[in-house]
């Protein structure tokens, strides 16, 4: 298997490189990923040309977005993935934090390119779950045929508290609202999101399964 791996924390991401070492043993794994923190770009692009740095015959940096990564990987060095991964992401993509999400954007401009795409994001507070976990999902996911060029598999493991999941939940993104407010202050203004009190959640959504500990796997199209 020829598998494309990218992310939006860049490419000295502790999460990217423990991805990687996971995904070399389904194949030969090609990294493309930012040079710096591309978070929050969505489907952001470049318009025009951008620099890109060769560290081996496999590894690139890029001084561009996640969905640059895609674009060179596969139109400028022409690999022909059977699979794109971006992640594991420092932090969560649940909800509508998909459609702002470069971790998920990478897997879109994947999915529209017609390749099977996998988004992996993880809690921020350490990597212990993900470590036991990582192989045994991708496993699942291969063995149940869940790849697919129509749609991106979003997956979120568990938050760290948990000590391990409790198992898989394969459903949908729950667009929870927020309220956005902010504080002006001279020439900045600084942002303050919170997430509106929702006292159920659908089980078979991304929400309810991080709440309950669930590993998280939701298709989502372009």
């Amino acid at each position: 298997m020829k598998i494309l791996l990218t992310n939006d924390d860049g490419i000295d991401s502790e999460k990217l490189q423990y991805t990687k070492s996971i995904l070399s043993e389904y194949g030969d794994v090609y990294l493309v990923a930012p040079k710096q923190q591309q978070s929050a770009k969505s489907m952001s692009l470049t318009i025009g040309e951008f620099r890109y740095m060769k560290i081996d015959e496999k590894t690139y940096a890029i001084e561009g977005t996640p969905v640059d990564c895609v674009n060179f990987a596969i139109h400028g060095l022409k690999i022909d993935p059977d699979l794109v991964v971006s992640g594991t992401n420092d932090g969560y993509n649940l909800g509508i934090d998909t459609r702002y999400s470069g971790t998920v954007g990478a897997c879109l401009q994947a999915q529209y390119f017609n390749y099977n795409s996998i988004a992996l994001s993880a809690d921020k507070r350490g990597n212990k779950i993900l470590k036991e976990e990582l192989k045994s999902t991708l496993d699942y996911i291969l063995e149940n045929e869940l790849l697919s060029p129509d749609h991106t598999l979003n997956v979120n493991f568990p938050r760290e508290k948990f000590g391990s999941s409790k198992g898989i939940i394969e459903g949908k993104t729950h667009y929870r609202s927020f309220k956005y407010e902010g504080i002006m202050k001279e020439d900045t203004f600084y942002p303050n999101r919170q997430y509106k009190p929702y006292k159920e959640y659908p089980e078979d959504t991304d929400i309810s399964a991080y709440i309950r500990g669930y590993i998280s796997i939701c298709p989502i199209k372009v």
